[in-house]
């Protein structure tokens, strides 16, 4: 249910669902008591993270005493960490912490007295991008933090910062070294280029330990253990123990990888089947299915709110049908090879639908590339590696030959990521609608059940979900306004083409442009950019734009400033753009890059007129309508986010706008929007609606009417992240 509340349900809801606890239970109706349970510790759990959010915010710079909980991630001016509050009210919660120029000895494991200075995580929403606030939930979050002073307590580094440090220091320039501490110690330091090429071939489910990975070294440290017993009647207890140390090796690879949300899950899972395999219970795949997917959401009801959760069920599921669909029948090595590579080609389409739904693409080499790695991984890498970091615990500390022969034995996984990354493998695909995907999935698990005998039936099942998704829809005109934090980025869209107007901020470390506005173009289904407006230089406004221009090598840039790439003055934009009229304003008094020096674009499309302000002020507000004194707007991009020193009555009034928007972050220094713009609105009875609040707002544009969609209006993706 969590999928589709749009707001979590007051207390009301959780004495609702107990009391139906006992109904259910009176009858005898054990399905329903047990949905009642689940519903109900959701609830719980949902309000408990809500109330240590609120007291935690209530309090001003306190000191509280944690643990780090996690390796921390340099910047440059930030060290960025996760921390467990230890004692107090508050204990079991994680703290997401900032701290500028901490102590080089800061590592995982340490415990510290720390002074907070906290707020509420709050980020920007859009379509495409992780949400960052059930993210929250999810990981038992409470707060954004940035630590004022400190005091340790225990300098001691855990098992963990010590092997990444070790292997920092001795084989950090090995070009295989991100790729070797994604799949020991679950850390994955990757390049813009690997992470590319992972998209592209589809292989991120290798690289991130996950329950495959502890699945797999539980296969392994079990058949291991059975082969002594048989080899040496000596070593007989090998068998009845071989559970139990096949769970601890996973329980030890967990550890390294951090106790990972999917490790947990892959954990809960290999413990249920030990004590089924103890018990001698045996249970049909459906049976196993649903007792594992209820005892994990029994022991944390906020995993439902997590992508990979549904990911991770899907997946299981889709094996367990096919073990009982296509069992193993001819077990000569040729049968075992034909078998593995149906398996591979119809697990690889059938992931297609949350592919699309949650990732907006395919990657046409995923068949290829799971047919070579997942058993060149399975066999070789993940099994070397783990034997590597066994070494590295009994070798002496100068030793790298076995660093170096990982290196050699990651280097055709390394250079094929490189290959993808670099003809950009992804087939992009627009948005798709939990409707759509429901109906790929669908059809495609459907293969499952039909007989061997209709080939062809099988065939243009498989081929229809793609001929629905492929098809060409009606092109129409689409306004969105990006939710990029404090910043500007609207894009102009018909079909598959669009007008980008500013990329979003840079602040420090942080790029806005490639965290929302490249994820929102592909998730919109963008395949041509025609024209990059940066509307003046403020880096609020510019961000990484040259990251655009990498994405869309063929976008014409236009700037009234210098960028160092060619470009176009605002003045030179074409009158008609598709079928929409175009109109720009620049001062002719404004200094070259002051915030007077903003482009002014005036967009008209189906009849509806759109004026997109940039961070102009009051005097270049009464400059414009000196030179159009006839100037109105439907829609009107309020100036500099709302400052008091733009957006002026008297201008309001003139180009007496429908409605207003504004870009700024959530609870922002500036205090943006104002209070003053706000009154002038009310005033003019202009209705406002501001990215802070609604996130990501996308109008579409017909004729007859503007249909306006703010995102964080929409149930279905209120709760949605990445993890």
């Amino acid at each position: 249910m969590s999928l589709f509340l749009p707001i979590v349900p007051a207390l009301l809801w959780l004495i609702f669902s107990l009391s139906l606890i006992l109904i259910c239970l009176y009858y005898r109706l054990l399905f329903f008591t047990g949905f009642c349970c689940a519903l109900s510790l959701w609830l719980w759990q949902v309000q408990q993270h809500q109330l240590h959010t609120q007291q935690l915010l209530s309090l001003a710079d306190p000191w509280l005493k944690g643990q780090v909980v996690s390796i921390r991630q340099q910047d440059e001016d930030f060290s960025r960490f996760l921390w467990q509050i230890n004692e107090g009210p508050h204990q079991g919660y994680l703290l997401r912490l900032r701290w500028q120029n901490a102590p080089e000895l800061l590592g995982q494991g340490q415990n510290w007295w720390l002074k907070l200075r906290c707020k509420a995580i709050r980020s920007p929403a859009n379509p495409g991008s992780a949400y960052v606030e059930a993210n929250a939930y999810v990981l038992g979050l409470i707060a954004n933090c940035v630590v004022k002073d400190a005091v340790l307590q225990e300098p001691k580094w855990d098992h963990r910062q010590q092997l990444y440090q070790r292997l920092k220091l001795k084989i950090g320039d090995l070009p295989s070294f991100s790729l070797i501490t994604a799949l020991t110690l679950g850390e994955r330091p990757f390049s813009d280029e690997l992470w590319l090429g992972l998209q592209a071939t589809a292989l991120g489910h290798l690289i991130s330990i996950s329950g495959f990975h502890i699945g797999l070294l539980f296969g392994w440290v079990y058949g291991l253990m059975l082969l002594l017993a048989k080899i040496n009647l000596r070593l007989l207890v090998c068998r009845q123990l071989a559970p139990f140390v096949a769970l601890a090796a996973a329980w030890y690879y967990s550890l390294l990888a951090g106790f990972a949300i999917p490790t947990l899950r892959a954990l809960v899972a290999l413990v249920l089947a030990v004590y089924l395999m103890q018990h001698h219970r045996r249970l049909s795949y459906s049976q196993s299915w649903l007792l594992v997917c209820g005892l994990l959401l029994l022991l944390n009801p906020l995993w439902v709110m997590s992508i990979s959760f549904w990911l991770t069920v899907y997946a299981v599921a889709l094996i367990f049908l096919f073990v009982w669909r296509y069992p193993l029948l001819d077990h000569s090595f040729s049968g075992r090879v034909r078998h593995a590579i149906q398996f591979q080609a119809l697990m690889t389409l059938l992931m297609s639908a949350p592919t699309l739904l949650f990732f907006h693409g395919i990657a046409p080499l995923a068949l290829l590339s799971n047919l070579i790695f997942v058993p060149w991984c399975s066999l070789l890498v993940i099994p070397y590696l783990l034997i590597a970091l066994l070494l590295e615990l009994v070798l002496p500390a100068h030793a790298v030959w076995h660093w170096q022969l990982a290196d050699l034995v990651l280097a055709p996984l390394y250079h094929w990521l490189l290959y993808g990354a670099a003809m950009d493998y992804w087939w992009l695909l627009p948005a798709q609608t939990v409707f759509s995907a429901l109906l790929v999935a669908l059809l495609l698990v459907a293969v499952f059940f039909l007989p061997g005998s209709v080939p062809r039936l099988r065939l243009s099942l498989l081929l229809l979900p793609f001929v629905f998704l492929l098809w060409p829809k009606v092109s129409q005109w689409q306004l969105h306004m990006i939710d990029v934090g404090q910043g500007t980025a609207v894009l102009l869209q018909k079909g598959d083409r669009g007008l980008l107007y500013d990329v979003g901020p840079v602040y420090g470390s942080f790029n806005a442009t490639e965290a929302y506005v490249l994820p929102y173009l592909h998730y919109q289904g963008v395949r041509q950019l025609d024209y990059l407006i940066l509307s003046h230089a403020d880096s609020d406004h510019t961000g990484a734009f040259s990251e655009v221009l990498k994405a869309y090598p063929k976008v014409q840039l236009i700037a009234d400033f210098q960028t160092g790439y060619p470009q176009q003055l605002c003045s030179a934009l074409p009158a008609v753009y598709l079928d929409a009229r175009l109109g720009s304003f620049q001062s002719a008094y404004a200094k070259p890059e002051g915030n007077d020096s903003s482009c002014v674009l005036a967009i008209e499309a189906a009849g509806w007129r759109f004026l997109l302000t940039g961070d102009i002020s009051r005097k270049v507000e009464a400059e414009l309508l000196s030179v159009q004194p006839d100037l109105k707007t439907d829609l009107l991009l309020l100036g500099h986010h709302g400052s008091k020193s733009s957006s002026h009555l008297s201008f309001l009034a003139q180009v007496q706008p429908l409605l207003a928007l504004n870009s700024a972050a959530s609870n922002n220094s500036y205090g943006h929007p104002s209070k003053e713009v706000r009154a002038r609105l009310s005033l003019l009875q202009i209705p406002l609606l501001n990215t802070a609040d609604q996130g990501a707002i996308r109008i579409e544009i017909t004729d007859q009417q503007l249909h306006i969609w703010p995102y964080r209006q929409q149930p279905l993706p209120f709760w949605l992240q990445k993890q």
